[in-house]
């Protein structure tokens, strides 16, 4: 079910500060590592005794299956906890880095949080569904409440987890908007193709994918041209080198702006794009605010990022948890209409696209938010992969 936010002064507050907030992530590694560190002695001193949590203290823990410092994703959930670690100062958040390299330790490291005292564990990503389904379920931590966020704890069965709220967001619809420029951008330059980067190709990424390829299909047909994408795939989300070299590899071929949707492995494809001198459209944060002071010349390849506000949507499921009115077994799907997904329309955005093109890209966000537009989900639960393979094929400049 998609709900709407009563949460709009504090997302509008955010969204005039493109993101501002996310900057200190990447340099507050050592902080993570030692939430992670106390964390995770807290749990292994408790062993197979289940923390009491009757303590009045309110503890949550958001567990992160990846690697802080990606400019995206996993900045953007860290951010939107230390922001509310900010605001609560009497609610102990501790953020727990587990990395990309051993998935096998996930969910241990969940099962040791729920047997210290936190009141509220935060995880993300498919990686943590599984784990999250045999957990959530034991007996011994009825009294524990969990958010998943990025998909459902099972698809079409959120009720099937009576302590879990599940958050999706409408990637697809973000997609769409960077397909859209990325043709018109293409146009306007004189080039023939455009290109999509993913990281690995799972249901969250194809549905970045599939909308990118709508978006350019559609401004192909209202402006009568005939650009074509790309799409290539990493194969993980944290080989940089390899994104560089993707990227590099249709930069040469004559392609001027491409989308990556890659988390860490994604900033090797923004390296490319300072190298070649071309265009690139980020994702999840404003990746240009973080390279705006430490790297202009690379910033100013970043026209603009796919927003999906990780931050946001995560600040306001704990103060619905503070104020006892988050709900479980239940789905949220967050999208435009939400303000939860949307482009990034900041200086460099501004400069570079010219006005009738982004009167172009505000109108088609607002006929999504206003259901006046349908954007077809990539998500494997709603397309067969034959279909999105079908539109990649038609667009596909090797096919």
């Amino acid at each position: 079910m998609k709900k709407k936010y009563a949460f709009r002064c504090f997302l509008a507050a955010w969204m005039m500060c493109a993101f501002t907030a996310l900057m200190g992530c990447a340099a507050n590694t050592d902080s993570a590592s030692s939430d992670q560190a106390g964390s995770q002695s807290a749990a292994q001193q408790s062993g197979s005794n289940v923390a009491d949590l009757n303590d009045g203290v309110t503890k949550i823990a958001l567990l992160i299956s990846g690697d802080l410092g990606d400019m995206s994703f996993w900045d953007s959930a860290a951010s939107g906890m230390k922001q509310f670690a900010t605001d609560h100062p009497d609610v102990v958040v501790d953020i727990i880095e587990m990395g990309s390299s051993d998935a096998t330790k996930y969910e241990s490291t969940l099962n040791q949080t729920a047997n210290a005292d936190y009141d509220l564990i935060i995880v993300g990503s498919p990686d943590m569904r599984e784990p999250l389904q045999r957990c959530s379920t034991k007996s011994k931590y009825a009294d524990r409440r969990f958010i998943l966020f990025d998909t459902e704890i099972k698809d079409d069965a959120a009720a099937s987890y009576p302590s879990v709220h599940s958050i999706m967001f409408s990637q697809n619809e973000g997609g769409y908007l960077a397909g859209l420029l990325a043709a018109k951008l293409s146009a306007k330059a004189g080039a023939e193709n455009t290109a999509f980067i993913g990281g690995t190709k799972n249901d969250i990424i194809n549905d970045f994918a599939y909308g990118f390829m709508q978006g350019v299909q559609a401004s192909n047909e209202a402006d009568g041209t005939t650009i074509r994408a790309y799409n290539s795939y990493i194969g993980d989300f944290t080989n940089s080198p390899k994104g560089s070299r993707l990227a590099s590899d249709f930069y040469e071929s004559g392609v001027e702006v491409l989308f990556a949707a890659a988390s860490q492995a994604g900033l090797g494809c923004i390296d490319s794009a300072k190298a070649n001198g071309r265009l690139i459209i980020g994702v999840d944060s404003d990746q240009y605010a973080y390279y705006q002071q430490s790297d202009p010349e690379k910033a100013a390849c970043i026209v603009t990022s796919v927003l999906k506000r990780v931050d946001l949507a995560l600040y306001d499921c704990c103060e619905r948890f503070m104020a006892g009115t988050l709900t479980y077994g239940d789905l949220d799907v967050l999208g435009i209409a939400d303000g939860m997904i949307g482009l990034v329309e900041n200086e460099n955005y501004t400069t570079i696209v010219p006005q009738q093109i982004r009167d172009d890209i505000t109108d088609a966000a607002r006929q999504i938010a206003a259901g006046e537009l349908s954007v077809a989900s990539g998500l494997k639960r709603y397309t067969a992969q034959d279909t999105l393979n079908a539109l990649f094929d038609k667009l596909d400049p090797t096919k």
